[in-house]
């Protein structure tokens, strides 16, 4: 056998190799001057770069797909993958002004590692501002993504959305991962974090977010947070204040808890933000629900302290009896507080979060 056919046969394999082992896919084709992907593995991508993509995503009523908006920052130096996520929720708005902030910051050149930056999940609820994902035709229904972000599933549109992102986007595209969120609908917030901590790294990550309130929380079954916990690889839920507006210092916040853990991590060089805050660490919540219907003065705001049976909200009827004074069940910190006043039976009006050292299975360590 000659030593040309055998450098021929090499060569021939090795670059049958690299396209098998080569799983980003393109489409060849270009949305907004932006190549498209059905698939993104950053290993494939050259070190020192940033990519903008468009993932295709599942195709909507009128058969055109949707198009989810990424970011791949790839470090000069090798190092390990951090995944920043939003829009799962379609409403939640500071979390997209956050990973434009984050990515403003980031600069091939002082990366290891790669930098995935999902500037919008949910496109259908986005468009519609709605919190879930919204079904085409003449469909009223919505549906939770993060609830379903591993199912598998895909006999209905928002399955096969979910799954496709999970399986061709996120799941292999991270060694750690932040998910940006906001409150609900009609409801405020302050910065805060679901953490597993049983996790130690977890752990930290939630430390170095600084937020306002940290809630030990083994997380929900089909959210991207526990998705990826459940795979081995830490992830927490980040809350940024409120749904459906823009708030200045809360995007600055979040950008500098995110950037923090970019540093600690080694993803990113740079000196830790340490800004003067004392974040209240809990691990049990009760949630205070209106019991009538009527009108509902708040009492109280996010992050006050309260003592068990202090009046947090006061109801209402049609003219302007007071119907029943809801009182603390515990003491603790306010958590959230509903922000729109007429409510109904059932109606959740806030939540008071405390540290309960009888709880074994979320213990602060």
């Amino acid at each position: 056998m000659s030593k040309t056919f055998l450098l021929t046969f090499l060569l021939t394999f090795l670059s049958l190799t690299t396209l098998v082992l080569a799983k980003t896919e393109y489409t060849g084709g270009k949305y907004l001057g932006k190549d498209v992907i059905t698939n993104l593995d950053v290993e494939d991508l050259e070190n020192g770069k940033t990519y903008e993509f468009f993932f295709e995503g599942t195709e909507n009523s009128l058969g055109n797909p949707w198009y989810i908006p990424v970011t791949v920052i790839k470090g000069e130096k090798s190092g390990k993958k951090f995944l920043i996520n939003s829009g799962v929720h379609g409403n939640e708005l500071n979390p997209i002004l956050t990973t434009y902030k984050i990515k403003e910051k980031l600069k091939p050149q002082d990366l290891k590692g790669t930098i995935t930056i999902v500037h919008g999940m949910n496109i259908p609820g986005l468009l519609n501002n709605n919190r879930g994902y919204t079904f085409g035709g003449d469909s009223e229904s919505t549906s939770d993504l993060n609830r379903q972000m591993d199912s598998g599933k895909t006999a209905t549109s928002d399955q096969k959305y979910s799954t496709l992102l999970w399986n061709n986007l996120l799941s292999k595209n991270a060694d750690k991962v932040i998910d940006l969120h906001t409150s609900g609908k009609g409801s405020k917030f302050p910065l805060f974090v679901y953490a597993d901590f049983r996790n130690p790294d977890i752990k930290k990550m939630a430390e170095l977010t600084r937020a306002d309130v940290v809630k030990m929380d083994n997380g929900e079954k089909g959210s991207v947070e526990t998705s990826f916990v459940e795979l081995g690889i830490p992830s927490i839920t980040f809350e940024l204040g409120s749904s459906e507006t823009q708030e200045a210092l809360i995007v600055e916040r979040a950008t500098n808890g995110v950037i923090n853990n970019l540093i600690y991590w080694d993803n990113l060089s740079g000196k830790k933000i340490t800004p003067e805050i004392e974040t209240f660490y809990g691990n049990s919540w009760s949630r205070i629900r209106a019991e009538k219907g009527g009108f509902v003065e708040a009492k109280v705001n996010v992050m006050d302290k309260v003592k068990k049976g202090d009046i947090l909200f006061i109801q209402y009827d049609a003219f302007g009896k007071v119907l029943k004074n809801y009182e603390s069940p515990n003491d603790g910190i306010v958590a959230s507080v509903k922000d729109y006043p007429f409510s109904e039976p059932g109606d959740s009006l806030g939540r008071v979060i405390e540290y309960d050292s009888k709880d074994k299975d979320q213990i602060l360590k």
